[in-house]
């Protein structure tokens, strides 16, 4: 009987466990199609979600900063970390990825200063969807 138990509680901490790694997968398969805006009106010079503005620049230390200006608004949003340009082999460097028609926006690389729950050598790319004039974190994914 106490085999059976046993039994029956690995199945079920493999499935859930497998069920959480397929979630995480999916992720991997975003694409800015999934998040095209409705609106096709372009205001000059938005280069992200038809009326914003991603700019990205060094800001010391061998980091790179960011920020999303709002062209109606003017109302300028920073990215949610400094990154470095690369990492200390020159490999794994800093790339933001986004669209004119997309609230997707991909930022792979290094956090310059990591707090205590980031990996603090981990190359991830980041996946935000930008709601509401905030990045909100989609996934978060390890790259080798």
């Amino acid at each position: 009987m106490k085999i059976f138990k046993y039994s029956i509680l690995c199945f079920i901490l493999f499935s859930i466990s497998y069920t959480c790694i397929a979630q995480e997968k999916e992720h991997i398969n975003l694409n800015f199609n999934d998040f095209t805006i409705k609106t096709k009106t372009k205001i000059k010079n938005a280069n992200f979600a038809y009326h914003y503005l991603v700019k990205v620049y060094g800001c010391g230390g061998g980091a790179i900063c960011g920020e999303i200006s709002n062209l109606l608004s003017n109302k300028v949003i920073g990215l949610p970390n400094a990154y470095l340009i690369e990492d200390e082999n020159g490999e794994n460097e800093f790339l933001i990825e986004y669209h004119l028609d997309s609230s997707l926006i991909v930022i792979s690389g290094i956090i310059a200063d990591p707090d205590e729950n980031e990996d603090k050598n981990g190359y991830r790319k980041r996946y935000y969807n930008f709601i509401n004039d905030q990045l909100v974190l989609i996934s978060s994914i390890k790259e080798d």
